[in-house]
């Protein structure tokens, strides 16, 4: 794995003692700036993919990742939020996780679209039925459509040099000093780039709290690892349970991903693990929501329908079944690769 852009490189020989050299001695706002900064900029970058991709021409090849990309870049920083609130402060920080999330839920209608079309595509079904839904997603591509031109919309004049970064680092609602001419107008389009040019300001301030890099990176790889264990022993037929497992485990994995130039190897290894978690439980998650939707279907004729509905079942049931078997072997690694108090890192 290469180590995050903008973050310190691993010290020594990278593995199971890079956190007891220069880790130790490695402040966290000097390891975490410049690790936020990166993710900033490519939240942005791939916000200009999204919009290049729509304005290209039809013969031209279309940038099918852009909104993937940007939906994951947008993720990623917001996990590095959690840990970011331990040395920049919860209270400045909230109205950035808050707006960052925002924007990110109006990007799902897209990826929910997407995803119940190849969830559907990929069945086992009989030539009619398969027909069938062929019909219903060809009908459906319009809202697809909607969701993508709604992002790209959203985006479009929402440039860096925009009339609304300049107001970012104005007092946030709850902040002191902050007045009601400072929270948001009621039906204010929504933005990006005021937050994450707040963000860069507040980053560039001294003040910080004063922490070290190894352990910030203990106490949140610490704290992700505990949340995944929390659900690990859900009932793998609770939808809702495991999308929550699948939310833990990609904190787990990205919290890894990015502390990985100061623990080496182990977070690499814990982050490959959470990976792979996260993949399944997600492949469960999407079976759930195209049950949900073929369950109120009713333009769909009542035989593909019944059809559908007993192909996703039995595929559920599938994926649930190797879930649990690997959810099992994930947490045994995890466990191999960190002590039982999930904030002490085990020796080399």
């Amino acid at each position: 794995m290469t180590p995050l852009e903008g973050s310190p490189p691993p010290s020594g020989d990278g593995g199971a003692g890079a956190g007891d050299g220069d880790g130790a001695r490695l402040s966290a706002r000097d390891f975490l700036g410049p690790a936020l900064l990166s993710h900033i900029e490519r939240v942005r970058a791939d916000a200009r993919r999204v919009v290049a991709a729509s304005e290209q021409g039809e013969s031209a090849e279309p940038d099918a990742e852009a909104v993937h990309d940007f939906r994951v870049s947008l993720r990623r920083l917001r996990t590095l939020l959690r840990p970011a609130r331990r040395i920049y402060g919860r209270r400045r920080l909230r109205p950035v996780a808050e707006g960052l999330r925002e924007f990110a839920r109006a990007t799902g209608a897209l990826r929910d679209e997407e995803v119940l079309r190849e969830t559907l595509t990929a069945l086992e079904l009989d030539e009619a039925a398969r027909a069938a839904v062929a019909g219903w997603v060809a009908q459906r591509a319009r809202r697809e459509r909607e969701a993508r031109a709604h992002i790209v919309e959203l985006l479009r004049h929402d440039r860096p040099d925009d009339a609304g970064a300049a107001q970012a680092d104005a007092p946030a609602a709850g902040d002191a000093g902050a007045t009601q001419a400072d929270a948001p107008a009621a039906g204010e389009r929504l933005r990006l780039e005021p937050h994450l040019a707040r963000l860069e300001r507040r980053i560039s301030r001294r003040k910080a709290r004063k922490r070290g890099a190894e352990a910030l990176a203990r106490r949140a790889i610490g704290d992700a690892l505990d949340d995944v264990r929390a659900l690990a022993a859900s009932d793998p037929g609770d939808g809702a349970a495991m999308h929550a497992l699948r939310i833990r485990f990609k904190r787990l994995r990205y919290s890894a991903e990015t502390f990985s130039p100061l623990f080496g190897e182990r977070a690499e290894r814990a982050a490959k693990s959470a990976s792979r978690m996260q993949r399944r439980l997600g492949q469960l998650h999407d079976a759930d929501e195209a049950l949900a939707q073929m369950r109120s279907a009713e333009e769909l004729a009542p035989d593909a329908r019944a059809a559908v509905i007993e192909a996703l079942v039995a595929e559920r049931a599938r994926l649930a079944h190797k879930a649990t078997e690997e959810l099992a072997r994930e947490l045994e690694t995890l466990t191999s690769l960190w002590s039982d108090d999930p904030r002490a890192l085990p020796g080399g």
